[in-house]
């Protein structure tokens, strides 16, 4: 049976961004974004949290999802189960990392706090 825990985002981003694709815990291409890319998702978020003024604060929800080995699910599909938990926050920067460094399959999920602004630009004729 899978478990979800919410984990408290009290470190800072590039800590947890750090730990949640570190190489001993899983292979590259089980890593990925929705709205950033994996390779510079940190600085992604950090680039929408500026926009809002923040320097301090929240910064994200970090997510885990964690697989009994009885599962019998494939390193795969435990990382699309991730992406499509994503797909639910289809306006929000999300990271997914599969992690298969233990007995049971999870994937970690770091959702950014901010929505990324647009900006629209109008040119006034006088």
């Amino acid at each position: 049976m899978a478990i979800v825990k919410f984990v408290t985002a009290g470190c800072p981003m590039n800590n947890i961004f750090g730990y949640v694709t570190r190489d001993e815990a899983t292979e590259r291409k089980l890593i990925d974004g929705l709205n950033c890319s994996p390779e510079t998702a940190l600085e992604e978020f950090r680039f929408v949290k500026g926009q809002y003024g923040k320097n301090d604060g929240r910064s994200y929800y970090h997510i885990i999802q964690s697989f009994a080995p009885d599962d019998k699910l494939s390193v795969e599909t435990a990382h699309e189960i991730g992406m499509r938990l994503a797909e639910y926050f289809p306006d929000y920067q999300v990271l997914v990392a599969t992690h298969d460094n233990t007995k049971c399959l999870q994937y970690e999920f770091c959702q950014g706090y901010f929505l990324p602004k647009l900006y629209i630009f109008s040119v006034h004729y006088s």
